[in-house]
């Protein structure tokens, strides 16, 4: 039986001077007894004993066997397969053990069947562990070299890391998989950054000791948990093609996930299960820098960091999005969410990077951070915070609910500043503004504070959190139909409001001046005690009705009196 041999090539690239020890491994060859040429049957090798398999083109099957001494594989100058090939039985190496994969200019070198290591794998060469189903179960120590590793071919084959460790020289010394056949985790270390995994893998510890695989291949799967240790990488580029990953049955995500899209690249997919996942407090799902599309499937509940860094697409059957950990787009970031998108806590950054929303974006609690563009239609419930020195653009439409605050921070104070918030759509405001001076900003007599831009503006702030002024100074809002605009004037003479209810009919009273500079506009309920603004255009910060003794003149007994002072 032939062993599978997939082309590998483009993966492993082998270099390196030719083994001049040869000739004295073969006189130790003969002085152990070892066999040289073709062979066609291999017996236990004990302690202090010594095999070397070279010229061997796996043809003629041979029995499982134990190896206690030194078992050498090395291909010969002809391009010929060398390696074992198993008709039943294992492989056993114990503790005294070592299976060398040696360096040659021949074929590929292979074991085909399966193989339990307690001893030592030294690969100085790319070994392929190709039988279908084959298993290999490392409890000792496997070594690759420079630009070498192990190559698990076999169709459904799987490779147990129980204990032990596996050592590496560097990253260009990879461990692959192929084929349907699968990595499963159970203990011990792995010093490989990464490990390479090209089909699945299975995680059935709670630690991993700083696993790090990468999945690089069209239907990969990841089983079992997702410890804070564990780091996954997602790739693709040009020579592996597309690159995508099904999380099933995976515990909450603690560790990182990063999807990688090099440039020219279609694109590397995460496809959550049909359920959804959390991303935890601890975890990391992050989309590294590249020209390629990432995309994430599949409900997630943001607890931890989606960092965005490049260009990515979130995606789900149409359930809302929730948000409560922290989301982040820097420069060079964009993501587009085509299901509703809800943030009940946490953070969300767009700094300098470009978050679309097409079916809404609501933020219930936490804090927004606008500093980027936000394209689709933002309802504010929260906190959305704006800097001067960093505006933030939205395309769509800016809702502001009674709950909301917008917070802005002011840099310049000029009629030529530019607005923190540029809307280009309607801006709908309720609930609160507050101004917040960045270091060495000082308000003085004609300062003018342009906060917010847009196409329209709908209603008005019900609370204004304003910075103190000097004595005689105070706020005014300056009238506009699509800019919150503020100017510190000086402080004019209080105007009093009286309302008097009588029996005929109620009646409001005006005292002091009166200006287009004071003057307000009233639209009032005819429940004097649950009276509100429902919409005022005027100067001042703050209107407050309370009753006053009733006013010394005839009929006064009938009458009651409520006053409110505009002031600043």
């Amino acid at each position: 039986m032939k062993p599978n041999l997939p082309a590998i090539g483009r993966l492993f690239h082998p270099s390196g001077a030719f083994d001049q020890t040869r000739a004295i491994v073969f006189l130790c060859a003969l002085i152990f007894g070892s066999v040289c040429g073709t062979v066609h049957a291999i017996d236990d090798i004990p302690e202090g004993g010594f095999r070397w398999i070279q010229g061997y083109d796996g043809n003629e099957p041979t029995v499982g066997f134990r190896v206690d001494g030194r078992l050498r594989i090395e291909a010969p100058d002809e391009p010929q397969s060398v390696g074992i090939n198993l008709s039943s039985g294992r492989i056993d190496v114990g503790t005294t053990g070592e299976i060398l994969v040696q360096y040659g200019p021949g074929g590929s070198r292979f074991i085909n069947g399966d193989l339990v290591n307690e001893g030592l794998v030294t690969l100085k060469s790319v070994l392929l562990f190709s039988r279908d189903g084959a298993e290999w179960v490392n409890r000792g120590v496997i070594e690759a070299a420079t630009y070498m590793g192990l190559g698990i071919t076999g169709k459904g084959a799987r490779f147990r890391q129980v204990s032990g460790e596996i050592r590496v020289a560097g990253p260009s010394s990879r461990f692959e998989f192929y084929n349907q056949s699968r990595f499963i985790y159970e203990g011990g270390r792995v010093l490989a950054r990464p490990l390479l995994v090209a089909a699945s893998a299975e995680v059935a510890s709670e630690t991993t000791q700083e696993l790090a695989l990468r999945f690089a291949a069209q239907g990969s799967t990841l089983e079992g948990r997702f410890p804070s240790d564990l780091s996954v990488a997602v790739a693709s580029d040009e020579a592996f093609g597309p690159g995508s990953l099904l999380l099933n049955s995976v515990t909450p995500i603690e560790g990182v996930i990063e999807l990688v899209a090099a440039s020219g690249s279609p694109g590397a997919l995460l496809q959550l299960p049909d359920s959804g996942m959390t991303l935890a407090p601890r975890g990391v799902l992050r989309v590294k820098p590249g020209a390629g599309l990432s995309e994430i499937r599949g409900g997630l509940a943001v607890e931890g960091l989606l960092d965005i860094q490049g260009s990515a697409r979130w995606s789900t059957s149409g359930k809302a999005l929730t948000h409560r950990g922290k989301i982040r787009l820097p420069f060079g970031g964009r993501l587009l969410v085509t299901a509703p998108l809800v943030q009940t806590g946490g953070t969300l950054q767009v700094e300098g990077g470009e978050l679309v929303f097409s079916q809404g974006l609501s933020i219930e609690g936490g804090t927004v951070i606008a500093a980027g563009i936000l394209s689709g239609h933002l309802t504010n419930g929260a906190l959305a915070v704006v800097d001067q020195e960093q505006p933030g653009r939205v395309r769509g439409e800016w809702t502001q609910t009674s709950a909301g605050t917008l917070q802005v921070k002011v840099r310049e104070t000029s009629v030529a500043s530019g607005a923190a918030l540029q809307v280009t759509g309607p801006l709908n405001l309720r609930g609160t503004l507050e101004v917040v001076l960045a270091d060495g900003v000082q308000l003085s007599r004609g300062a003018v504070l342009k906060l917010v831009q847009a196409d329209s503006l709908n209603g008005w702030f019900e609370r204004l959190v304003l910075p103190p002024l000097g004595a005689g100074l105070h706020w005014q809002v300056v009238p506009s139909e699509d800019e919150v605009c503020l100017r510190v004037r000086d402080t004019p003479p209080p105007v009093l409001i009286e309302w008097v209810q009588r029996a005929s009919g109620d009646r409001v009273r005006v005292s002091g001046p009166w200006s287009l500079e004071t003057q307000a506009a009233f639209r009032v309920s005819h429940d004097l005690k649950s009276w509100t603004t429902v919409e005022r255009r005027s100067p001042f910060a703050g209107l407050t009705w309370f009753p006053v003794p009733k006013p010394d003149e005839p009929g006064a007994a009938a009458l009651t009196v409520y006053q409110a002072i505009l002031s600043p």
